[in-house]
């Protein structure tokens, strides 16, 4: 029953597994972003200095520094989707679990973002709650 445990383990670990960007952040321009994605439906001009957000399909998101790829957000997908399968995927990486900024007057749970730094992912999950929102990718540190 374990050895079948296991192997249930580690398939889903690594066949669930999100496939990488083939984009380097903080390398890749926004002319090699629409060569792979294509037109983006909208394309938004951001408070931050010199700060653009391209939006695709399935509101996959790519945030620009001028012409450079800097963030990109998805929605998750299969696995991805539940907080367990991201605490065992950076179950070797040193995470940061930080609370983000909450309105209380919104009457909803506050929102949290786990980030491994050292594989430049980060997400966004619901306090309370096994629920992945947002997956974020970012520059490895």
């Amino acid at each position: 029953m374990r050895f079948l445990l296991l192997c249930s383990l580690i398939v889903v670990t690594s066949c669930g597994a999100p496939k990488s960007s083939s984009f380097k952040y903080g390398q890749t321009t926004r002319s090699e972003i629409i060569a792979e994605k294509g037109e983006p439906l909208s394309e938004h001009t951001l408070p931050t200095p010199d700060g653009k957000m391209m939006v695709f399909e399935n509101d996959e998101k790519f945030q620009l520094k001028g012409e450079v790829l800097v963030n990109a957000f998805k929605n998750p997908s299969g696995d991805e989707k539940l907080l367990l399968f991201w605490k065992h995927r950076f179950k070797n990486c040193q995470t940061v679990d930080k609370k983000l900024p909450h309105d209380i007057k919104l009457h909803t749970p506050p929102e949290h973002e786990l980030s491994c730094p050292s594989e430049g992912v980060s997400v966004i999950y619901t306090e309370g709650s096994d629920s992945v929102s947002r997956v974020v990718e970012y520059e490895k540190k």
